[in-house]
């Protein structure tokens, strides 16, 4: 993961520790363009697939037009914006893949075992925030634009490949890369600076990680039957005890009574 700083220089976010960004001369990036006293504004952690942000002393910062007051879940692609300092968060490893196949709306087949009913784009927006836009029942998803800044884009299945094409001669970003004709793997999270998305989609595996078939669930499945199966194997045992017992205790009773008739006999 890397922090692009107002679209210039980068720095490597390290996998332990977090990044100070501040005009304290003890930050680890020192803005130099803000007013005020020298303070520690705020830090940068990663953590695995995405970034905290921890903002110190409740000083305005602003990630994707949004006041975060203590604490946020960055994600690649997000802007940070800090007075007239802009951090962007990039994730080097996960570049976009150009596609090359001329994009064309399709009619998918629903019975097409390479797209699942759940492969689409993950809202984090204000008015459909959480909403998943299905794709592949559907022709494609467009993304209407929130302002007259946003960019809009289409996705699509081309070539059996969730594919995104942006407005021609702009851009958008790909886990903070630029893109503007790409195919989308699942994870993949779509910022056009006003509007985020994040890709779900299990590209051509035939199963999501929401269908039975899927490798975990499978495991789930089999670990439940095996429980079962000690539960059935222990619950047959404690059965046999019980029966043996009771044969035991009717004998000792038997014993009993006919000791006792023989007394009275006598």
């Amino acid at each position: 993961m890397q922090v692009e700083i107002n679209n210039q220089d980068s720095i490597l976010l390290p996998l332990l520790g977090h990044v100070i960004f501040g005009t304290d001369e003890a930050c680890d990036v020192i803005f130099e363009n803000i007013t005020g006293s020298p303070k520690k504004i705020c830090s940068v952690i990663r953590d695995k697939a995405s970034c905290i942000l921890e903002v110190f002393n409740h000083e305005q910062v602003v990630v994707n037009d949004h006041i975060i007051k203590e604490l946020a879940i960055l994600h690649p692609g997000d802007i940070i914006q800090i007075e007239n300092q802009q951090l962007k968060i990039i994730d080097e490893n996960t570049l976009p893949k150009n596609c090359s196949t001329p994009f064309k709306l399709i009619e998918q087949d629903i019975n097409n075992k390479l797209i699942t009913s759940v492969s689409g784009l993950r809202s984090f927006n204000r008015n459909n925030n959480g909403e998943l836009a299905i794709v592949g029942s559907q022709n494609s998803f467009t993304h209407k634009p929130v302002n007259d800044k946003d960019i809009p884009f289409s996705v699509s299945y081309i070539d059996d490949n969730l594919t995104l094409l942006c407005k021609k001669d702009k851009h958008i970003f790909i886990n903070g890369n630029k893109a503007s004709y790409t195919i989308l793997k699942n994870g993949d999270y779509i910022s056009t600076g006003f509007a985020k998305y994040c890709v779900e989609s299990p590209g051509t595996s035939s199963f999501s990680k929401y269908s039975p078939s899927h490798p975990r669930n499978i495991q789930l499945s089999e670990e439940y039957l095996v429980t079962n199966k000690d539960e059935h194997k222990e619950s047959n045992g404690l059965q046999t005890n019980n029966k043996l017992w009771w044969i035991i205790l009717a004998s000792i009773l038997t014993v009993i009574t006919t000791f006792l008739i023989i007394l009275k006999t006598l």
